[in-house]
C-alpha cells in the first residue's frame, strides 16, 4: 500500500513538473517584466533613506483619521447618501408608476368587460328580435300559402263553374236553336194553312 501511495505521489509530481515546464515559457517573460518594473520604479524611490517611505505613511495614517472622523461608523459619506436617496425616490417613483399603471389597466379592464357585456346584451336582444321577426315572417309566410291554396281551390272551383256555364250555355244554344227551328216550322205550318184557306 504505501509503494503504490509513492507511485501515485510520483505521478501527480511527475504531472505538475510537465504542466510547469509547459507554462515556463510564458511564466519566464512575465516574472522578468514584473523584475524591470520593479527596478524601474526603485530608481525613482531612494533606497538608503526611508524618510520617503516615512512620510507617506504618514500622510496615509492623517488621511485615515480624517476619513474616520467625517464618516464614522456605519455613515456613509454624502455623495453616498445622496445617491441612496437618489434610488429610494427612484424606486418610490417606479412604484408609483406601477401602481398607477396597474390601476389604469384595471379601469380599462372594467370598461372593456362592460363594454363587451353591453355588446353581448345588445347582440342578444338582437338576435331575439331577429327570430321573432323570422317567426312572424315564417308565420305569415305559411299564412300566405294558405290563403294560395284557398285561391286556388277557389280557382279551381271557378274553373269548374265556369265549364259548367259554359256547358249550360252550350246547351241553351242548342234549345234556342231547336226553339227556332220551331219558331220556322211554325211559321211554314201558319204560311199553309193560310193558303189553304185563301
Amino acid at each position: 500500500m504505501i509503494l503504490q501511495a509513492v507511485d501515485f505521489i510520483q505521478v501527480i509530481a511527475d504531472i505538475v513538473a510537465a504542466v510547469l515546464n509547459f507554462l515556463k515559457q510564458f511564466v519566464n517573460p512575465m516574472g522578468l517584466f514584473m523584475v524591470n518594473w520593479m527596478e524601474y520604479v526603485l530608481q525613482f524611490f531612494p533606497q538608503k533613506d526611508l524618510t520617503v517611505y516615512i512620510i507617506i505613511a504618514i500622510v496615509i495614517v492623517i488621511l485615515g483619521f480624517i476619513v474616520n472622523i467625517t464618516w464614522p461608523g456605519n455613515k456613509k459619506p454624502g455623495f453616498l447618501a445622496k445617491a441612496e436617496e437618489i434610488d429610494e425616490k427612484i424606486e418610490k417613483k417606479a412604484k408609483e408608476l406601477d401602481k398607477k399603471v396597474e390601476d389604469k389597466a384595471k379601469e380599462l379592464e372594467e370598461k372593456v368587460e362592460e363594454k363587451v357585456e353591453e355588446l353581448d346584451a345588445k347582440i342578444k336582444k338582437k338576435i331575439k328580435k331577429a327570430k321573432k321577426k323570422a317567426k312572424a315572417i315564417e308565420e305569415k309566410a305559411e299564412e300566405i300559402e294558405d290563403k294560395v291554396e284557398e285561391l286556388e281551390e277557389k280557382a279551381e272551383e271557378l274553373e269548374e263553374d265556369i265549364e259548367e256555364l259554359e256547358e249550360e250555355a252550350e246547351e241553351l244554344e242548342e234549345k234556342a236553336e231547336k226553339l227556332e227551328e220551331d219558331i220556322e216550322g211554325l211559321d211554314e205550318e201558319q204560311e199553309k194553312n193560310k193558303e189553304k184557306s185563301n
